[in-house]
């Protein structure tokens, strides 16, 4: 077993609705917890218990609920030191403390946040359009959709049905609003448990700020108008279109004819400012070609013999990145304008699958959101390539302990990174036991790309219901 501090801040986030119940089971049912001593604990006084078995005392919600908030966001350090009083007597009618990192923490819980926030995200925008009279989603709304989805028997798919009055009409005449989560088995059982539900609070506020803009509260006014029975469908989907679209979250609404329609407020969606948003990966230098040429327009061919003749995968990976790194600043320096269009084209496109800011067969739009420590930063990349022309970038080569290449692209006045390319490779074996080398190219964006077109869900001000 291990203590709770000895887990990193993204496993305390999967394992507090665990603990708290554990926590409070202890408080009203005075049943024992297990702790662990260690280095931490030397530090403390005769006042903390050095039992391994203890019991938390009555009334103590309020520090509870504290270290939540403080594993919501993400300052691990505060939570792991808050103190928490057991029954043990210490000195009079005082009774012993433990510190929260020193409790024993549960077995880890399965499930990629990145997905379960799909869910979280969808779940907010059937809210925002079910709870029509209310002016700001709430976090109880999103709570009862979530409570509300219909499992199928092989956990990976869940749904909600429910109805939303229009004006003028009778109730019988409310239109649909339809919401549909597909999973991982494990992801969905993470959502889908009444535990866990409250450890996604910083996601409730994050996606609340996105179902709250105008552009949703337009489409939430224009169905609740238009004296006619519509249905709102929406989908999130974290496995099916992994690997071919953008579109993690998507709405349609019934147009004139009846037919489901895609309208502008279909999402990407990143969570906790996750750098990495592109990459290509194989067992062969096509990867390696075919990742710069969507990046940088290189495919690297006059190289291939080179890479081909080295057999160490990181010596491959720094020979083609130092070669492409000379390549762009030769092109940053002769046509800079030239070149900041084309990377600018290739973020667009590793960004987005060439789907944000662009119709898609739907007729609807792709935002990417970035959903991070309770706020919703929006990337819009409809016009980034023609951003780029108004600034001057640089790029620099450099290899990392693992020895694996990287190269950077940063903005000259403030030195800020736009974007840089990363490489892996992986020690694999084939299906006939033979040894392979495999490599993943990265595109990760940087805080200039970021200052140059992610703005704050919360700078798009609402100002009617």
């Amino acid at each position: 077993m291990a203590r709770l501090d000895a887990r990193s801040d993204v496993q305390l986030l999967k394992l507090a609705g665990t603990l708290v119940q554990n926590l409070t089971n202890s408080m009203e049912k005075q049943s024992s917890i297990k702790r662990e001593n260690g280095n931490p604990d030397n530090r403390l006084g005769e006042d903390f218990t050095r039992k391994e078995s203890i019991v938390i005392l009555k009334g103590q919600e309020g520090t509870i609920n504290q270290f939540f908030t403080f594993i919501s966001q993400r300052n691990k350090t505060a939570a792991m030191r808050l103190p928490l009083f057991t029954t043990e007597p210490h000195i009079g009618s005082q009774k012993k403390k433990i510190q929260f990192g020193s409790i024993t923490a549960p077995p880890n819980v399965e499930g990629k946040l990145g997905d379960i926030a799909e869910g979280v995200f969808a779940a907010a925008l059937a809210a925002r359009f079910t709870e029509r009279a209310v002016f700001n989603t709430t976090p109880a709304a999103i709570k009862n959709i979530i409570r509300s989805l219909s499992v199928n028997t092989q956990g990976n798919i869940a749904t909600y049905s429910g109805t939303a009055p229009n004006f003028g009409l009778p109730e019988s005449q409310s239109d649909r609003i339809v919401l549909k989560i597909v999973l991982k088995k494990m992801n969905m059982a993470f959502l889908t448990n009444p535990v866990n539900i409250d450890s996604l609070a910083q996601y409730y506020t994050a996606a609340i700020q996105f179902a709250d803009r105008q552009t949703v509260k337009d489409w939430v006014k224009t169905i609740y108008h238009n004296r006619r029975i519509d249905t709102v469908e929406i989908t999130a989907d974290g496995v099916s279109g992994a690997t071919s679209t953008k579109i993690d979250v998507q709405v349609k609404i019934t147009n004139n004819a009846g037919q489901l329609y895609g309208v502008n407020i279909n999402s990407s969606l990143k969570v906790d400012d996750t750098k990495l948003f592109g990459q290509v990966s194989g067992n062969s230098f096509n990867a390696v070609s075919r990742f710069f040429t969507q990046a940088v327009r290189e495919d690297m061919v006059d190289n291939q013999s080179g890479f081909e003749r080295l057999t160490d995968g990181p010596a491959k990976l720094q020979y083609v990145y130092k070669e492409a790194q000379r390549k762009i600043q030769a092109k940053l320096d002769t046509n800079p304008k030239q070149m900041n269009f084309i990377i600018g084209l290739g973020i667009k496109q590793f960004a987005t699958s060439n789907n944000a800011g662009v119709k898609d067969v739907g007729g609807g739009y792709v935002e990417m959101i970035d959903l991070n420590m309770g706020e919703a930063t929006i990337y819009d990349f409809r016009n980034v390539a023609s951003k780029l022309s108004n600034y001057k970038f640089n790029s620099y080569y450099k290899v990392g302990k693992s020895g694996l290449p990287t190269i950077v692209i940063e903005e000259v006045d403030t030195k800020k990174i736009l974007v840089q390319y990363r490489s892996m490779v992986q020690n694999l074996v084939d299906s006939a036991g033979m040894p392979k080398l495999y490599y993943r190219n990265y595109v990760e964006k940087g805080p200039f790309l970021k200052q140059l077109i992610g703005y704050a869900a919360l700078e798009n001000p609402v100002t009617s219901s």
